[in-house]
């Protein structure tokens, strides 16, 4: 098995993960919380995330492709990371006091003091894990193995600690918890890939292209959180309750897309370094595919099944989050695009300079549009503010990730993805009952058996007919 798809199938099964532990999860904190408690926790945790992603200085990506080429040098190795793991802390540290003194100027603190205080505690923890590391390493089995170890303690931990809507405080104390067993469990395991040095470290190397991905995060991060943070001031909690659930669900689905992103950056770096335009050429049409024959079915059937998804993982009281959820499936597909382009293109390649100007466009128009829709659509029109914003920056870093490879968008076969997911809404509508479950599991496994044929023997998909004739092969074996 290529090192891709080695890489692809454990980042894969992390990912199901990330599905599975959510949809067991949710439904249950949602319910014992209710549309307030969720609200409160989503607003501190938006809060807290801002101020790790600005901590974070944009080393999660600038570390996973700087040890992708310093993997093989031992001493390379060790004084990056060093010196990454070093800058992140003393930015975290910092990010700390700020974080304190704006809760308390802007008179949240009193309200929120103990959420408050935990979030900080995942604040400083944050400079820790060097998730980044493992990535650029590709030691893809070993973050899928302890993320899912990790899953199972934070499911017994909920269903032990969180019983009624007082134990909000240990609903959130929970993620912090695991936060550190995850830091624990990661520097163990990092001491033993390379040593932590603090003799001869150079930061003054790294500001640079840290600073164009930091103020990339800083961009990001305004629309990936600060939506919530807006509708935390300007609206009350529930309603913040319905947008934090529609955008969770989006989120967990949206972790099958992401799966292939972080897997194909050393890959991508590596080509770029070694000036392989074919190798770079086929890395990008093989993601590309697998954005829109993967990306379309999921938003197409998020949208058909919105109200029922709803209902069955989160309750009535929810069901305002409904229209939210349909607003919201089609970041799935451009985030998966968004990966591509501004992740894997002009990252991997190093032109942080141009992500940087289509993320703060970007920006402006979530900003902007958050102020705008807000006071007339509440969390529905943050899910617009945020849709709108992933197709600016869609469109944006497609069109220079293009003018950089030389490489067209492929526009018909978007558009062939998009007719093909047309039949789901009439294949809905023939299954649809009162039974949730009946109608999700049932709608969902025939469009999901219909597109699976179409893409195998109509369409000819070589990612579709590669995967099927392995598994053909595979049970032949078996048989014999």
């Amino acid at each position: 098995m290529s090192s891709i798809k080695k890489n692809f199938f454990y980042n894969s099964l992390l990912s199901v993960s990330r599905i599975i532990f959510p949809l067991i999860s949710f439904p249950y904190s949602s319910r014992i919380l209710g549309p307030d408690g969720i609200g409160k926790v989503n607003f501190i945790d938006s809060y807290s995330q801002y101020f790790c992603l600005l901590a974070a200085l944009g080393i999660p990506l600038y570390g996973v492709r700087e040890v992708a080429k310093s993997k093989h040098q031992p001493e390379e190795l060790s004084k990056l990371t060093s010196e990454l793991m070093l800058l992140n802390f003393m930015a975290s540290v910092l990010a700390c006091a700020i974080y304190f003194g704006f809760a308390i100027v802007t008179n949240k603190y009193a309200e929120y003091n103990h959420l408050y205080l935990l979030g900080a505690t995942s604040l400083l923890l944050s400079a820790f894990p060097a998730e980044w590391f493992f990535q650029g390493m590709e030691k893809f089995r070993y973050v899928a193995t302890r993320s899912f170890s990790l899953n199972i303690v934070s499911l017994i931990l909920l269903f032990t600690l969180v019983r009624t809507p007082a134990d909000l405080y240990w609903y959130y104390g929970i993620t912090v918890i695991i936060l550190a067993l995850n830091v624990i469990i990661n520097l163990s395991q990092l001491r033993k890939e390379t040593p932590i040095t603090f003799k001869g470290l150079e930061f003054k190397r790294h500001l640079k292209p840290l600073t164009y991905l930091f103020s990339s995060q800083i961009a990001i991060s305004v629309y990936v959180l600060l939506d919530k943070v807006i509708l935390g001031y300007m609206v009350d909690d529930k309603y913040l309750g319905y947008y934090a659930s529609a955008l969770k669900i989006t989120k967990v689905l949206l972790t099958v897309i992401s799966a292939l992103s972080i897997v194909m950056v050393p890959q991508m770096s590596k080509a770029f370094k070694n000036n392989d335009a074919a190798r770079v050429n086929h890395l990008y049409r093989r993601a590309v595919s697998f954005v829109h024959s993967i990306g379309c079915p999921i938003t197409a059937g998020l949208m058909c099944l919105s109200n029922e998804i709803i209902l069955a993982l989160t309750g009535e009281a929810f069901l305002p989050s409904a229209l939210c959820l349909q607003i919201m499936a089609p970041i799935i597909f451009l985030i998966g695009l968004n990966n591509i382009f501004g992740v894997q293109i002009l990252t991997a390649k190093g032109k942080e300079k141009l992500l940087l100007r289509c993320v703060l466009i970007g920006t402006v128009v979530n900003v902007v549009a958050n102020l705008v829709l807000i006071p007339y659509w509440l969390h529905n029109g943050a899910a617009f503010a945020i849709l709108l914003t992933e197709l600016f920056v869609a469109l944006l870093t497609g069109y220079f990730a293009g003018k950089e490879i030389n490489i067209s968008y492929d526009w018909g076969q978007l558009l062939l993805n998009c007719v093909l997911c047309l039949p789901f809404w009439g294949i809905y509508y023939l299954v649809r009952s009162e039974q949730l479950l009946l109608t999700i599991f049932g709608t969902a496994a025939l469009c999901g058996s219909y597109y699976t044929l179409v893409q195998i023997f109509i369409v000819r998909n070589s990612l579709w007919v590669d995967s099927f004739d392995k598994i053909k092969s595979k049970l032949r074996g078996a048989n014999v």
